[in-house]
């Protein structure tokens, strides 16, 4: 007796759903350079050392079969491993969503990065042989790395501070960076394909490195109106007391002194060669080289320190000491300017240590 329609249905959705269940969530793909067909992760990873994601304009549907997939795509990010091109996608999308969060929905443009297949194992061996092509592959990726520092450098500016709309004053270095990723990421795709324009390429990637070089010049301008960091809340860390050893305990106040800050540090108890001493730093906030910060290094410290060293002229500092005596020996009063390079903060904890940090790298950034 033939089966009714209606249970041929069921189990035509049962075995469809059965299917769909059965395929990974984040598939692997095989290129062979005609077909895209979907990969057993772990052989794929083993096998193939050239990787790629294949990017989409917004709206675009992205059919799941092959024919005219690689001629669709508006550009490719490109590397090593999995590992290394899907971080390269979710620094261009962290970057992209936060400008959308910043300047508005529609703003960014056609070219998504939220729209993407793979990641692709490339196995076709269209590079083989053709060091013209190989260079040109070279010269992409140092400039796709220093466009990813560029988002990842700009990302925190949009996260970090309230939206200014699409007139900020700063909206065309923003334009830049993006502008300089879709052009490299475009530059990938027309060099992945069967035959690629190489002279084309060539004038794109002289472009392309102008316009990196422009972004990266225009990167203090936006952090001097959008700092990276939050301006800290809490200055606790500004009067604190740090262990010195044998040299006793030091009070360090820190106070705003209209264009930085002033620390002064005073020595009590330990052995004596320090007590009473007194020493003032000045650092002008227009002076400050990289700031540093590093966690504890050993089981038995756990303190936190913060390095704030000078760009170019060594911080002004002032000592003042009494006479000292120790058990050994007697140390001269001390009264005298100096200078140093660069003035170090301890903390027992991180929080102080990350405020500290958020608040010179503000600074620093602004300027002022």
């Amino acid at each position: 007796m033939p089966k009714p329609p209606f249970f041929i249905f069921i189990l035509s959705f049962f075995a469809a759903a059965v299917s769909a269940r059965a395929q990974p969530q984040n598939p692997h793909y095989v290129y062979n350079g005609k077909i895209l067909q979907v990969a057993d992760e772990e052989l794929a990873l083993a096998k193939y050392k050239r990787w790629q994601i294949w990017l989409y304009q917004e709206g675009v549907r992205i059919p799941r079969y092959t024919a005219g997939l690689q001629y669709s795509r508006w550009g490719l990010i490109e590397g090593t491993s999995t590992e290394s091109v899907m971080k390269q996608l979710q620094a261009s999308q962290s970057f992209e969503a936060a400008y959308l969060r910043f300047f508005g929905s529609g703003t960014w443009g056609r070219y998504t990065f939220f729209n993407p297949v793979g990641p692709i194992a490339v196995a076709d061996q269209a590079f083989e042989g053709q060091p013209a092509l190989l260079e040109k592959l070279y010269q992409l990726r140092w400039l796709h790395e220093r466009v990813n520092q560029l988002t990842r450098a700009v990302t925190p500016s949009l996260e970090n501070n309230e939206s200014q709309g699409p007139e900020s004053s700063v909206e065309g270095y923003f334009d830049q960076v993006r502008d300089a990723l879709q052009r490299v990421s475009k530059l990938h795709s027309q060099l992945s394909r069967d035959r690629p324009q190489i002279r084309f390429i060539e004038s794109g990637i002289v472009q392309a490195k102008t316009q990196v070089g422009e972004a990266e010049n225009h990167l203090p301008k936006i952090t001097a109106v959008l700092p990276s960091v939050k301006l800290p809340t809490s200055k606790t860390w500004m009067s604190h007391a740090e262990r010195a050893g044998s040299d006793g305990t030091v009070q360090v106040e820190v106070m705003e002194t209209g264009p930085g800050v002033s620390v002064r540090e005073t020595w009590t108890d330990g052995d004596g060669s320090m007590t009473g001493t007194v020493i003032v730093t000045v650092i002008p906030y227009a002076d400050i080289g990289k700031i540093e910060i590093e966690p504890p290094t050993r089981n038995f410290d756990d303190r936190w320190t913060v390095r704030v060293p000078s760009a170019t002229t060594p911080f002004l500092q002032t000592v003042d000491s009494p006479e000292r005596k120790t058990a050994r020996r007697t140390f001269p009063a001390v009264h005298d300017t100096t200078e140093d390079g660069s003035v170090h903060f301890v903390f027992a904890n991180s929080s102080e240590a990350q405020d500290t940090y958020a608040f010179f790298l503000y600074h620093k950034q602004r300027g002022r």
